[in-house]
């Protein structure tokens, strides 16, 4: 099961959940790989609380088959714990 949640908000944005390792490194990387693919995401969540990291990005115009596969790779991304 992958490690990343995502959500349909509507038919056109996917919200991607996890919780990371408090690591410098793991927001860059998350973001890195959407840039890669020339994706922008449309918005960006980050907050510490205790020893995780909570990230919700959000991304537009995401065909189903694609949005998994991202989904797929983030949770792939080191220091990314789990789903929330």
């Amino acid at each position: 099961m992958s490690s990343v949640l995502a959500l349909k908000r509507s038919n056109s944005t996917v919200r991607y959940c996890f919780e990371a390792d408090v690591e410098p490194g793991v927001l860059p990387r998350a973001l890195e790989f959407l840039a890669k693919r020339g994706l922008v995401p449309s918005r960006v969540f980050a907050q510490v609380t205790d020893d995780q990291l909570s990230v919700e990005i959000e991304v537009e115009g995401l065909a189903p088959e694609t949005a998994d596969h991202v989904g797929l790779c983030l949770s792939q991304i080191v220091g990314v714990r789990q789903a929330f």
